[in-house]
């Protein structure tokens, strides 16, 4: 005979959770209804990455920086027809695409119908690899024309708007863990439309277009360039510009031609598209150099500090007397009352 119910109690170990459940038999013996083994180290990596899905949707949101470009500087949404795939209810097509590169990609379909909708893959293009942790975007399209019948997204965590995937809503996609190719999958969708017609990309309604990375809080790109998918003629497919090598001066005074991000990653300062070296363009500032023999030279402040001597300034000049110590007497302070008394 049962006694009075008694709650289940929980022991925990360095890698997994037990739940004892269950009604306490009269003989004192416990009934183990049920046993988790879960792993508290996948549950913690689980965790981090909804975290940081969560922040990439508040910066898409409200609250990222968009002051300098970051790394998904210049990417692009695109829409690319997924070549030769036959349009099956149940089915994720993320990763479906069939287009290796944004030059690649087929941004029209031909003879769709209710019956056979055409899978488009939805891809964000960056000019090398970004570092992409979200996306905000709208989608447009004639309702009268066009018929979107299945989508989904491709990342860990969506915000749609309550209308998705309705002409002008928009929604956030993000990811756990930054996605880091030239090319990745953002979304899908399965539609057909009449001749003539088209189903576009664009800025979300409210929160704009961006790419978020996965710093905190996130730097938001503006999304430079949006798809449109054509039903019956040729759509567009906007691809990254490919980025080209410009003057950076190291802190050394010297000058590279190297990308933006290269110039960065060294420690020096990206003198802009277009930019070339010319001899004096990276020159450090310089100034007077008191040596310790008390000779003066006109040098930078570092190649100054290198011969041990004290830097006066940008851009002040030797003189004669600039660099010459002061004479001093040795004497105490009752020698020096004595010769005003």
């Amino acid at each position: 005979m049962y006694e009075s119910f008694q709650p289940p109690t929980v022991w925990k170990s360095s890698n997994r959770v037990v739940w004892w459940m269950g009604d306490r038999l009269t003989e004192g013996r416990f009934e183990i209804l049920q046993t988790f083994d879960i792993k508290l180290d996948r549950l913690s990596r689980r965790f981090e990455a909804m975290k940081k899905a969560l922040l990439a949707v508040a910066a898409l949101t409200c609250m990222g920086t968009a002051a300098f470009a970051g790394p998904n500087a210049g990417g692009t949404l695109i829409l690319a027809l997924s070549e030769g795939t036959v349009y099956s209810p149940d089915i994720n097509y993320c990763g479906a695409g069939t287009a290796g590169s944004c030059d690649q990609a087929v941004a029209r379909a031909d003879g769709t119908s209710a019956d056979a909708l055409a899978v488009i893959n939805c891809l964000a293009a960056f000019p090398g690899a970004g570092r992409l942790a979200g996306v905000a975007f709208g989608v447009y399209y004639d309702p009268n024309a066009v018929v979107v019948g299945d989508y989904g997204g491709c990342g860990d965590f969506e915000l749609p708007d309550g209308d998705w995937p309705a002409d002008g809503s928009g929604t956030a996609v993000t990811w756990g863990a930054a996605q880091t190719t030239s090319l990745v999958d953002v979304y899908w969708f399965a539609a057909y439309g009449y001749d003539g017609y088209t189903l576009s990309v664009g800025a979300h309604p409210t929160q704009g277009g961006n790419f978020a990375d996965d710093d905190v809080p996130s730097t938001l790109d503006p999304i430079a360039g949006f798809g449109v998918f054509g039903f019956g003629m040729d759509g567009d497919a906007p691809c990254p510009a490919t980025p080209e090598p410009e003057a950076c001066c190291l802190q050394d005074g010297s000058c590279i031609m190297v990308l933006a991000g290269d110039c960065e990653a060294q420690g020096g300062t990206a003198q802009g598209p277009g930019s070339v070296c010319t001899p004096d363009l990276c020159a450090l500032p310089t100034g007077a150099c008191c040596l310790p023999d008390f000779t003066c030279i006109e040098i930078d402040a570092a190649g100054c500090a290198d011969r041990g001597g004290d830097y006066q300034g940008d851009g002040v000049a030797c003189t004669p007397d600039l660099c010459t110590p002061v004479p001093v007497i040795n004497g105490s302070w009752g020698a020096l009352k004595s010769n005003y008394r």
